[in-house]
Formats: structure tokens, C-alpha cells, sequence
């Protein structure tokens, strides 16, 4: 499943949010700080969060205003057939227009059937997921079970959680439930079976206390039907699902390194899942090195089953990716505008290469656009004369160079 249509009001930094999303797998969101980037991604992960105790407080309104509700919707494609169903969300699907990227609340033949989901956040903080449509403007709701199925994943700050088998992460959907519950609830007895064995070495101690005990109940009139003896209660030593984590060898892979948990993380979520994925990578380059980076956008490139929302603020990352796969956050006072890098009008200034040799520009908030090499020559020594004056360097500014490679070109780029 994709989204095609993203909506967002109230939700931290965002006051409103509108962005129709062309049929693409790789959306890699640059701007300078503040612009609400990973906002974006925690907007779609709460609108598709796989489980029911989503934590919020004050903080997560704009302004920090509970008075106004947070309302996000997500518009999915690419649906599965459960969905269609009439007994699922069949009668609340909507159409989308691909080619004008519009939305039209009648499923029509011509256009892709679509589900919008609404997470609404009011004043309790409790969070209510539903299906809507204007057909039905009070919903339907829009289960775990469900939410959990759409695999939408954040890999940002590291959670132990995610390398384990915990309910809704990629591992447990690879996983055959029934089979491991079984297996974990025979290690629990044998837990207990193993120190029963070994009681005169472990349990003396213990034992005698229960001696003392039975006595006492005895006294109190309390039946006792055998023996008190110290023993484990299977209740309170059943190992869960989420307890078991990946190991290799005896080390448990949370304690490998960042960079290379983030990149495991990222392969677990294509691995197996036939029915797609949502990955969202904030901050793609944190944790590793420019041959890594590399190699992990290759991997992300080769997934024809995911749908992967990116931020970055790392030239490397941009020399990897296309012009296509680039969006510029704006936000102004709240309100936010995702604007595609590429334009057809840009075409002819071979921008994609301007990305490879000046990429440090697209990610400035000021950007000068020079004639040629020797116009970036002087700028950048003029930089090193205002610095030794004791004057601003350009990047406290945020000022970057950009080489337009003739000046006919000059205009064009910088419109």
C-alpha cells in the first residue's frame, strides 16, 4: 500500500499541511532546520501507529494549544484486497486521479480506489483512528489489526524493541505466532523444571522458609493440600514474545552500532513483506559513512514493494538520489509547502548535475548563484578575508555557491 495524499492540522510545528504525492517510491524531504521534516514522517507514522497505547501530550498541538484539535489524514493506494470488502472499508472507498493528483470522494472505473485514514487528537488526549469519506463524515473505525498491516516503520532514534520480537515489528510479521508462543511457554516450564531438579543446591533456603509457612497455615486453620516448597510461578517467569531478540552469537544485535542497526532495520522492513511497506528514515546518513550511505539509497532503490520517506540534511545523500526523488519543505508560520525540485521549466540547466557538483547548495537557506569557477574562486576567498576581519563567515548565514557555468543560466536557476 502507498499513500497518495497527505493532510495535517495542529500537529506540533505544522498549523497546515497539504501535499498530493505523484505515483513514486522514494520521497527524500530537504530544508533548512525547523521546517517540520521529521514532523512529516511522525505525521504519517501516528496515523498508521501498529498499536493501540500511542503516548501524546500538550507538546504535540501547534503552539502547544490542545484547544485545537490535531487532525491527520493519510490517503492509501495500491490497496489489498481485505479492504475493498464491503464486510471491511468497501464502502468508504474514494478514487484518485494519478494524473492530476486529485481526490474524488466516488470510486469511479477510472481511478484508483483509495481509503483515507483520519487520526483526530482532541483536548483527553486520546488518539481515534477511522476510515472516512464524505459519504460518511462520522467514519468507521480503523482497528490495530489494520494499522498494522499497512508495516509503516520509523527508523529514527533506536528503540531495543525494534531487534526483538515485539507485537508489530517487521521480525514478529515474518514470524509464525502460534509456533513461537508454544515454543517460549515450553521454555518457561523447563525454566521451571531445571531448578526443581537442582533444589538441594538452589532452594535449600527457601524451602525451610516454606516449611516455617506451612506450619503457620496449618496453625491458622488453612488447608494445606500438600507441601509449601519454594517453586516459579509460570505466570510470572512466561517468557513474551517481545523478551526474544536477534543475537549474533551471544551478543544481542542492539548493541551493535548505530549506523548498522539503522541499515538492518531498513532491509528487515522489505524482507518478506509481500504486500509493501512505508519505511520512513529520518535523518538517512546519521550514523554512517559516505560508503554506506551509498550503499543503503542502492538498497532502498532496488525495493519494488516499499514506499520510503526520507530527510536528510546530507550532501552525500542528495548526490545519490535524482532530482525526482527531492522535495523542499517551506514552512511558513505553520503552514508548510512540500515543493518538488524537479520542474520541467529546470530541464534545460541540467540541474541534476548541479546536485552532483554543488549539492551543499540545495540544502543552504541562501544560495549565490555565480557565473563560473572564477566567480566562486574570488566569493570563497572574500569568505576567508571577512573571517580574518573577524566579520560572519557566509555560513553563519547559511550562504552557499552555486556554479551556473555561464551566465545566460543565471536567471533561470535562480527562478
Amino acid at each position: 500500500m502507498k499513500i497518495r495524499k497527505l493532510t495535517v492540522k495542529n500537529f506540533r510545528g505544522i498549523r497546515e499541511l497539504e501535499w498530493c504525492l505523484p505515483a513514486a517510491a522514494i520521497f527524500c524531504l530537504i530544508g533548512k532546520g525547523d521546517a517540520t521534516k521529521s514532523t512529516i514522517l511522525d505525521a504519517i507514522r501516528y496515523t498508521f501507529y501498529p498499536r493501540w497505547d500511542l503516548s501524546l501530550n500538550d507538546a504535540d498541538f501547534y503552539q502547544c494549544n490542545p484547544a485545537n484539535s490535531i487532525i491527520i489524514e493519510a490517503t492509501i493506494g495500491e490497496l489489498i484486497e481485505e479492504f475493498c470488502s464491503l464486510h471491511k472499508y468497501g464502502q468508504d472507498l474514494r478514487g484518485w486521479d494519478i494524473s492530476n493528483l486529485t481526490l474524488v470522494d466516488e470510486p469511479d472505473d477510472h481511478l484508483e480506489n483509495v481509503l483515507t485514514v483520519r487520526l483526530t487528537i482532541r483536548e483527553d488526549l486520546e488518539p481515534h483512528w477511522q476510515v472516512i469519506c464524505d459519504r460518511n463524515t462520522e467514519g468507521n473505525e480503523f482497528r490495530t489489526a489494520d494499522r498494522n498491516k499497512l508495516s509503516v516503520e520509523l527508523i529514527g532514534a533506536y528503540s531495543a524493541i525494534q531487534l526483538s520480537w515485539a507485537n508489530g515489528t517487521a521480525l514478529s510479521k515474518l514470524t509464525d505466532a502460534p509456533k513461537l508462543s508454544e515454543a517460549l511457554a515450553n521454555a518457561s516450564r523447563k525454566a521451571r523444571n531445571s531448578l526443581d531438579a537442582d533444589r538441594e543446591n538452589s532452594l535449600t533456603v527457601f524451602d525451610e522458609m516454606s516449611k516455617r509457612a506451612e506450619t503457620t497455615a496449618k496453625l491458622l486453620g488453612v488447608p494445606v493440600r500438600g507441601e509449601y516448597k519454594a517453586q516459579l510461578d509460570l505466570n510470572s517467569i512466561n517468557i513474551k514474545v517481545g523478551g526474544l531478540a536477534l543475537h549474533d552469537n551471544e551478543m544481542p544485535l542492539r548493541q551493535m552500532g548505530l549506523g548498522s542497526r539503522r541499515m538492518l532495520l531498513c532491509g528487515l522492513q522489505k524482507l518478506c513483506l509481500e504486500e509493501g511497506h512505508i519505511t520512513l528514515l529520518d535523518e538517512i546518513e546519521f550514523g554512517l559513512e559516505p560508503h554506506r550511505i551509498s550503499r543503503l539509497i542502492k538498497h532502498i532503490k532496488a525495493d519494488e514493494i516499499g514506499q520510503y520517506f526520507l530527510t536528510t540534511h546530507s550532501p552525500i545523500v542528495l548526490r545519490e538520489l535524482t532530482i525526482k526523488e527531492l522535495y523542499v519543505t517551506h514552512n511558513n508560520d505553520g503552514l508548510i509547502q512540500i515543493i518538488p525540485a524537479f520542474n520541467k521549466n529546470l530541464e534545460e540547466h541540467s540541474i541534476q548535475g548541479k546536485i552532483r557538483s554543488s549539492a551543499e547548495a540545495f540544502l543552504a537557506k541562501r544560495v549565490i548563484i555565480c557565473e563560473g569557477a572564477t566567480e566562486v574562486g574570488f566569493l570563497r576567498g572574500f569568505d576567508d578575508y571577512q573571517l580574518e576581519k573577524g566579520k560572519d563567515p557566509f555560513s553563519y548565514h547559511g550562504v552557499a555557491l552555486l556554479d551556473a557555468r555561464g551566465a545566460s543560466k543565471i536567471k533561470g536557476m535562480g527562478q
